[in-house]
């Protein structure tokens, strides 16, 4: 099974966070937007809603704007965002998060961000109480987690200009966030708004105390999010039935495998090379399975 590095899963261990640099190619990355261009009003004909007063540290003249409903484009529009949901270099860090078998949850949104957006408040479920949606564990050398976050950027992002933000570290944290800390106005050491080029991926956890700074850069603010979730788990409520859009006919079955609803039992997981799967106790009978603790 693939897996993150020693040296990502050290960093991932440490700080509840992982950036990747240069993920997607350039080629990725001007699909994608191009796809938005083409599907999204541009920020300069948008209808603005404002002021955000989130609190102090947060606020800005215009509140932030989210899209999604990208895998329901038209083609070609639709498929770069395809391709990410299962994207063959991405499987190492699934693996290493969630073990064989996790899945996409719900669709994929974009954040956008016109220059005087304010900020996304910070938020996080740390480590003080125990939520399985939600959490970080680690036992016999693997770390396992809940809801965890897959920030593209598609835009630069300088240091203290605003967009994604993380606090290095909180995924651990025993005590409550004091609320002054949470609202940005002090202590603004210990959190951490990261430097990105586009292209870039950045890993976090719903444990993690993450949140986006105001947009004080003079272009629009593009990052792309997919959140994944083990195999059993949901993080959406109620009662619901599956029943899948005519698109979904589209896809590849290993995309349709990523937007399975969650179970365990002979789940279809994929492989490596992220083309093929396999569905543990369905196999031929003169099957060798793998070792119990690869799934």
């Amino acid at each position: 099974m693939l897996e993150m590095t020693e040296r990502e899963k050290f960093l991932f261990d440490l700080q509840g966070f992982l950036h990747i640099k240069d993920f997607l190619s350039a080629d990725e990355v001007r699909a994608l937007n191009d796809a938005v261009d083409a599907n999204v009003v541009p920020m300069e004909d948008y209808e603005w809603t404002g002021p955000n007063q989130y609190a102090g540290g947060m606020d800005g003249e215009y509140n932030i704007r989210t899209e999604s409903g990208m895998l329901t484009w038209k083609q070609p529009w639709c498929q770069p965002f395809r391709d990410l949901m299962a994207h063959r270099k991405v499987i190492p860090y699934l693996n290493s998060l969630f073990g064989r078998g996790w899945r996409l949850e719900g669709g994929p949104s974009i954040i956008l961000s016109r220059p005087g957006c304010g900020g996304h408040g910070l938020h996080g479920y740390t480590s003080r109480h125990y939520d399985g949606a939600q959490c970080y564990v680690y036992a016999n050398g693997h770390f396992r987690t809940g809801m965890t976050i897959f920030q593209y950027q598609l835009r630069d992002i300088e240091e203290g200009m605003g967009g994604v933000t993380v606090m290095p570290g909180s995924h651990k944290a025993n005590f409550k966030c004091p609320e002054d800390i949470m609202l940005y106005n002090s202590d603004r050491e210990v959190v951490h708004n990261i430097a990105c080029k586009a292209g870039d991926l950045v890993i976090f956890m719903e444990t993690t105390i993450h949140g986006s700074l105001p947009w004080k850069l003079e272009y629009e603010r593009r990052s792309l999010m997919y959140h994944y979730t083990p195999r059993f788990c949901s993080f959406g409520t109620g009662i619901y039935e599956t029943q899948m859009p005519e698109w979904y006919d589209e896809l590849t079955d290993i995309q349709k495998a990523v937007l399975a609803p969650p179970y365990v039992p002979n789940r279809q997981l994929i492989e490596d090379d992220g083309e093929t799967m396999v569905r543990p106790g369905m196999e031929p009978k003169n099957h060798i399975p793998r070792k119990r603790h690869e799934f």
